[in-house]
């Protein structure tokens, strides 16, 4: 089954990195019914050096969705991450 990833690469004791997370695992359990088709990865940044260069992230948090990154160094607005989500999980649900 095709997955929409998401990679929020973050780094610990940053107050807009675990904003993001939450509001990430939130949307996630918004959409409990498509949660199947979501695939998560909190990434430290100090863990996945290769990732961080691989993407080009120059600032946490950072967030990637299917390998393309989307914010990089703010928290985005609720309502907007979860349309992108939609959007590309529509992608995968044909």
């Amino acid at each position: 089954m095709e997955k929409v990833v998401i990679e929020l690469l973050h780094l610990r004791g940053c107050p807009d990195c675990a904003e993001m997370i939450e509001m990430v695992k939130e949307i996630i359990e918004d959409l409990r019914d498509l949660s199947d088709k979501i695939e998560l990865k909190l990434l430290d940044i100090f863990e996945n050096n290769q990732r961080v260069v691989e993407l080009g992230m120059y600032k946490c948090p950072a967030l990637a969705v299917n390998g393309t990154l989307q914010y990089v160094g703010a928290v985005p607005m609720k309502n907007e991450l979860k349309s992108l989500i939609l959007f590309e999980l529509s992608k995968v649900s044909g």
